[in-house]
Parts: structure tokens; sequence; C-alpha cells
């Protein structure tokens, strides 16, 4: 669910966690916060402002930029099947 402003919600485990990303540029997707349903409905108004203030911070990253912060353990990759080069 796109809640506008570089921020998604996805549904994960068959319904019973949601995720937190944050798109930057379209080209990386960031895992942000993750919560089970069955402790919390749903973020704040003023969490999802925090989210929309993070994503836009995110979008200035450069793809060398990423990747220090990989290297450095700040960001932690999620593959699916294969690494992909940054």
């Amino acid at each position: 669910m796109n809640l506008g402003g570089g921020v998604f919600k996805k549904r994960l485990n068959n319904n019973q966690h949601r995720s937190i990303i944050l798109a930057k540029g379209g080209k990386n997707w960031i895992y942000e916060y993750l919560f089970a349903k069955k402790d919390r409905e749903d973020i704040e108004n003023d969490e999802l402002l925090a989210f929309r203030l993070l994503a836009k911070s995110y979008a200035g990253l450069t793809q060398p930029k990423i990747g220090q912060l990989l290297v450095n353990g700040d960001f932690v990759e999620i593959c699916n099947d294969k690494k992909k080069e940054i």
C-alpha cells in the first residue's frame, strides 16, 4: 500500500505482520520498520511524517554512498536468490 512520499506498507506472514518500506528513487527499497499486527494496528500520523522525511533524505543517497553504508554495516542487504551489484 502506497502511503505517499516514498513510504509503503506491506503485509507479511499471512497478514500477521506489517513492514514500513522506504523507496529510494524507485531503485532501492529500504525496510525501515517491522511490527506485528497483534501489537499495534497501524503507525501514527507523526510517525508517517517522520518516515516521509526519512524517505526524502534516502532519495539523495548515491549508489556509492549506499555501498559504503552496506560495507559499514549501517545497511544490510536482503537478497532474493542472488546478490546484486551496487
